[in-house]
């Protein structure tokens, strides 16, 4: 599919520089994956180039991954990623995870968002913006008492890198959230609860290992 012949008087120029804006730190290739866009059109809309504008579907989807309204990135009215208030907002998904075992939903569906102050994420997460965060649920038991059922766990879907800490993966069908332990030959799954014995992956079955994120941050009733 082509894109459309558009208006010439829109302003391409303010529409690539307010996605660039948004999207930084936020990697380009890590940002088209992030929401389903091929990476030469994120990377040709951010250049201003061609002679047609960009699609309304892939607008509407760079503005979702970049936690702005959709007038905003292409009018610079409206709701930008971060607001003069010093909350950024971020999405919150109907996907579950499962500590212990469950299924990930491949089609996610954004239920809400949720705020953060600029300066939380600035001190505590080392982070100038919510490009590339989620809030999932996880269930089960196997990572108590650190994250309990129905905890809500900021994902960092950007960072995929695989070393020690703790992440939401999939593997085999299931969405699970486990603490990565880095080995030679691949990933050793602990769980915090010492009722769950480690899991080993190596060999053929790490390609079957899809990580979602890391986790940042775990929010939880006492």
């Amino acid at each position: 599919m082509h894109d459309a012949v558009f208006d010439p008087d829109f302003d391409y120029e303010g529409f690539a520089r307010r996605a660039a804006e948004a999207m930084a730190p936020e990697k380009v290739t890590a940002f088209a994956n992030r929401v389903g866009i091929p990476q030469g059109t994120v990377s040709k809309y951010l250049k201003a180039g061609g002679l047609a504008g960009p699609r309304l579907d892939i607008v509407a989807k760079m503005a979702d991954g970049l936690g702005c309204s959709l007038d905003w990135l292409v009018s610079g009215r409206g709701d930008g990623p971060a607001e003069s208030s010093g909350f950024v907002k971020v999405p919150r998904y109907d996907a579950t995870l499962a500590a212990g075992g469950g299924s990930w939903n491949e089609g996610r569906r954004r239920l809400d968002d949720m705020p953060f102050t600029s300066a939380f994420l600035r001190k505590r997460l080392n982070r100038t913006s919510a490009n590339g965060l989620a809030i999932l649920e996880a269930r089960g038991d196997s990572m108590e008492p650190g994250i309990r059922d129905g905890a809500l766990l900021l994902v960092d879907e950007g960072d995929q890198r695989v070393f020690d800490g703790i992440f939401a993966f999939v593997l085999a069908g299931d969405a699970r959230v486990k603490r990565f332990r880095r080995l030679a030959s691949g990933i050793q799954l602990i769980s915090d609860n010492p009722a769950y014995p480690p899991e080993t992956i190596e060999g053929e079955d790490m390609a079957g290992l899809q990580i979602i994120g890391r986790v940042l941050w775990v929010g939880q009733l006492l």
